[in-house]
């Protein structure tokens, strides 16, 4: 049988997002985590491209969350996430394109809480086969890439911050007009996975990827936020679905 082999940042909540779904789907793979930025070569010589995650299937290569959501629905269609057709189908497809969107602004607001914090270079770095000088080296370069690239500075940290909000209010929204549970119907859908991997940084649910820190030893400020964000419904909702993750 040919090896599965899914390429990542461990703590890239598009890549959760794709765990997830292999996951929910049983399907075996590994995962090779890719150093920021030097990641480039690899999916250029895989994919042709420049993102995680990236989907070695045997002989197929599939790279970003949205694309490989759609391949594993057609080549491994048992346990599906996506309604066969009609309105179920097109709002989940809807609703995960809405919180993809959304998670880029994720991304930037806690970045910009945590990219200081030596445990979110040691996630990213620590375990992609470096030499412990050059993993030492490496680190402050990493950190650095990413607060360019994801444009982590306070004033692009706070518009994201307002779009954050708007995420978690679409979130409680869509849970009114249902039953509370699912987003769309009453299953477990490619919508679910991607509003929960999606936002789930935001509160570091126990034993997720982001469950990185001692919170005693985070700001009050940024403790308060969590708690706030978890006692509301889309926070208890997120906790709920990593409960059954």
């Amino acid at each position: 049988m040919a090896e599965r082999i899914l390429y990542q940042f461990p703590i890239s909540h598009y890549c959760e997002k794709s765990r997830w779904q292999l996951d929910h789907k049983g399907l075996a793979y590994r995962t090779v985590n890719l150093l920021p930025v030097a990641h480039r070569v690899r999916t250029q010589w895989l994919a042709r491209g420049n993102t995680v995650p990236l989907l070695r299937d045997g002989k197929r290569r599939v790279s970003d969350s949205t694309k490989i959501a759609y391949y594993l629905e057609k080549y491994y269609p048992d346990q599906p996430l996506l309604p066969k057709a009609g309105d179920a189908r097109a709002r989940v497809i809807e609703l995960e394109q809405q919180f993809d969107r959304y998670g880029v602004h994720v991304r930037r607001w806690v970045y910009g809480q945590i990219l200081d914090r030596s445990e979110v270079m040691t996630a990213l770095v620590g375990d992609c086969g470096l030499p412990g000088p050059l993993e030492r080296l490496a680190k402050p370069l990493v950190r650095e890439a990413i607060r360019r690239g994801y444009a982590i500075n306070p004033q692009r940290v706070m518009r994201s911050e307002q779009r954050v909000e708007e995420a978690l209010v679409l979130l409680e929204s869509e849970l009114k007009k249902g039953q509370g549970q699912y987003l769309v119907g009453d299953r477990f859908s490619l919508a679910d996975i991607t509003a929960a991997s999606m936002l789930a940084p935001l509160i570091s649910p126990q034993g997720s990827p982001w469950d990185l820190f001692d919170e005693t030893t985070l700001s009050p400020t940024l403790r308060k936020q969590m708690e706030n964000w978890r006692a509301r419904p889309a926070g208890k909702w997120l906790l709920a679905m990593y409960a059954q993750r």
